[in-house]
C-alpha cells in the first residue's frame, strides 16, 4: 500500500507502508474523533498538525524508552533507511526516488555502504 505525501518544497512523492504499519495506521485513524486533514495531530482540542519540533521530541522519547543512547531524529531515520535499503541490495535510483531526491549525489550522502557489503559486492561482481 502507498500514499502520496507532500515534503520539503511542496514536492510530492509516494510512500510505501508494510502490512504491519497499515494495520497500526488504520487502528490509529479509526480511534481519531476529529476532522483534521493532517496525519500527525495534537492530543487535545483544537486538533492541529504536529510541528516538526514536536515530532522530533516524540522520536527522541521513543528512542530513550527503547534504550538507545545515540541521538535519534527524523533525519537520522532517513539516513538509516537509506543505508539499510542500499545494504540490502536496492538500486541507488530506487532509493533516490523513495527519499524524493532530485540527484543521486544527495542520496549517496545519506546512504553509507557497510564494509561487509563492499566486500560482498567486490566478490560478486569483480572477482572472476
Amino acid at each position: 500500500m502507498s500514499t502520496l505525501v507532500i515534503g520539503k518544497g511542496d514536492k510530492q512523492r509516494e510512500v510505501y507502508f508494510s502490512i504491519r504499519a497499515m494495520y497500526h495506521l488504520g487502528k490509529y485513524l479509526k480511534e481519531r474523533k476529529d476532522d483534521c486533514e493532517a496525519l500527525m495531530i495534537t492530543d487535545r482540542q483544537p486538533y492541529r498538525r504536529l510541528s516538526k519540533r514536536v515530532i522530533q521530541r516524540e522520536i527522541g522519547i521513543i528512542a530513550k524508552i527503547a534504550g538507545l543512547h545515540d541521538k535519534v531524529s527524523p533525519h537520522v531515520l532517513r539516513h538509516t533507511f537509506a543505508t539499510l535499503t542500499l545494504n540490502n541490495g536496492a538500486e541507488l535510483v530506487a532509493i533516490q526516488e523513495l527519499l524524493g531526491h532530485n540527484s543521486p549525489d544527495t542520496t549517496l550522502r545519506y546512504a553509507k555502504i557497510t564494509h561487509e557489503r563492499k566486500r560482498e559486492q567486490h566478490k560478486r561482481y569483480l572477482i572472476q
